[in-house]
């Protein structure tokens, strides 16, 4: 037998340990990827990469006048959850769980996340859909969806009626549940390209996008009295039947519930006895000025605030009636929205009601802004 020169030994073992150091690296990028995020029979070495965006993100003032940030725990994603299905047959080709997406929370780079897929997948690259929930819990809607979920029960899927609707006045969703607000996107017959050890989804050219939103939308009531005008009190604040679906997709597509609430639903606890006074509540108008400079106004103002509701969109136009009194003297105040379809998902609605004297209340109803914009969206962009 002869004798191995030094050089080829050492030579040999940095073979070996390049092995070793790959084959480590490979086991780790599929372990860690998620706890269940295997597409079926064990990792894989080849890797779908998906990208996804940091979750600070804000509302739309009917549509097109600006954005809003969000307030605190409204944009915390607290669980994520990706499927990806052939778009032709519906077969699952991947999954990925995420429960402590801390990095999500806090960089605004986003985080890159891989999903294992199948070598006979990766071979023959089938155009796929991809669905993205985060924080989807029975807490906060009812729903709890797996591995094992399949596309159909994910497109079908819907808020139970006991969540962010208007059942009753206990039931009135007034602050972020413990799961954080649901949220979801969605990709349709996506062409994956690449080469195993990883893949994308999109063109060479042309990185494909999924807009994680949140599923429900916020209203609020902000009122003002003037300095040394008769005390004003608010008795009652409802929202009018046939306003808010009972039912709510979790991934929308344009389609929405039949039925709607069938009656009048009352929004305030306990009557507001005494409305915070202002030298001038004209100041509190929103009157185009930027979104935010308009958000920040309310949120730092010392007004008398009522909300936020936490509610299923709607493609109604909201509308409900302010009972308040000037005095002893009980009066009704009508408000409602421009138009319908201004409380689609993930718009905010500020209703600012103030009085100056005269025993009238005036209304200030037209800021609805949608939650979020490009820059500040759930975006889950695939590499």
């Amino acid at each position: 037998m002869g004798t191995v020169h030094p050089d080829k030994c050492e030579v040999m073992k940095m073979k070996i340990y390049r092995y070793w150091v790959l084959a480590l690296s490979c086991w780790l990028l599929a372990a860690c990827s998620s706890s269940d995020g295997t597409a079926g029979g064990g990792p894989q070495n080849t890797m779908l990469s998906i990208y996804v965006y940091s979750p600070e993100h804000p509302m739309v003032i009917r549509g097109t006048e600006g954005n809003v940030n969000p307030l605190t725990g409204e944009s915390a994603v607290n669980k994520l959850q990706i499927w990806v299905f052939e778009s032709g047959t519906g077969n699952a080709v991947g999954y990925l769980e995420i429960t402590e997406p801390s990095s999500l929370n806090t960089t605004v780079d986003g985080v890159s996340y891989q999903i294992p897929v199948s070598d006979e997948f990766a071979q023959h690259k089938p155009a796929v859909d991809v669905i993205v929930l985060a924080n989807v819990a029975s807490d906060n809607s009812g729903c709890s969806f797996s591995r094992s979920s399949t596309r159909e029960e994910l497109l079908n899927a819907k808020i139970g009626e006991g969540y962010f609707g208007l059942s009753g006045l206990s039931t009135l969703t007034t602050s972020v549940p413990a799961s954080g607000l649901p949220m979801s996107g969605m990709l349709k017959n996506q062409t994956v390209t690449g080469d195993a050890p990883v893949l994308r989804i999109g063109t060479v050219s042309q990185m494909a996008t999924v807009s994680l939103v949140r599923v429900v939308s916020k209203l609020r009531f902000a009122f003002a009295n003037t300095d040394g005008a008769n005390t004003m009190s608010i008795q009652r604040i409802t929202l009018a039947a046939n306003t808010i679906p009972k039912e709510e997709y979790l991934l929308s597509q344009g389609r929405m519930s039949s039925e709607y609430n069938t009656g009048t639903a009352e929004m305030l606890p306990t009557p507001v006895t005494a409305v915070l006074t202002v030298t001038d509540p004209t100041v509190y108008l929103y009157t185009n000025q930027e979104s935010q400079v308009y958000e920040n106004l309310i949120n730092n103002a010392e007004l008398t605030k009522i909300g936020p509701f936490y509610l299923r969109e709607s493609d109604k136009r909201l509308e409900g009636k302010i009972y308040y009194k000037i005095g002893d003297e009980a009066k009704e105040a009508d408000f409602q929205m421009a138009a319908a379809g201004d409380f689609l998902r993930n718009h905010t609605w500020i209703v600012y009601a103030y009085h100056v004297g005269g025993g009238f209340l005036q209304l200030n109803t037209l800021y609805v802004k949608d939650w979020t914009n490009l820059a500040k969206e759930h975006a889950v962009y695939n590499w």
